[in-house]
């Protein structure tokens, strides 16, 4: 019973401590209610959560797959609920508060989210990583 509680803790720490990476590609703003798509951007940035350190990055990426801008974010709200992660993030620069989501399911993958307003989102989509730390 000991040997299952302790692979039960280290799993959810690995789950919740993890670091995510997305390379997006398109932003489909989607209706909440009707679950239709509003409008549809072409993009290419990435995203980079670190839920340990309690930080993400947002990079916009140029043509030749240079970083042009960057900013940086603290994660000061984090909760986990059905295999979805909700992050608040505050802005370094503005002070702005933005609300994203992390969800991950066998049959979609990882995916990542923003809310607009009440019933808007954006779903990003492109590729995602769960990356690894390694000792340094």
């Amino acid at each position: 019973m000991k040997l299952l509680f302790t692979i039960i803790s280290f799993i959810c720490l690995n789950y919740i401590h993890g670091q995510y990476s997305f390379s997006v590609k398109t932003l489909n703003e989607i209706d909440m209610e009707t679950k239709e798509t509003i409008s549809s951007i072409e993009v290419n940035q990435l995203f980079n959560f670190s839920l340990k350190d309690g930080f993400m990055i947002h990079n916009l990426v140029d043509e030749e797959g240079n970083i042009e801008d960057s900013q940086f974010y603290k994660i000061i709200k984090k909760e986990e609920k059905n295999n979805i992660i909700f992050l608040s993030c505050e802005s370094g620069v503005s002070g702005n508060v933005y609300r994203y989501f992390i969800s991950e399911h066998e049959d979609n993958g990882t995916q990542l989210f923003q809310y607009l307003e009440e019933n808007t989102i954006y779903q990003m989509e492109g590729k995602s990583s769960r990356c690894k730390t390694f000792k340094q």
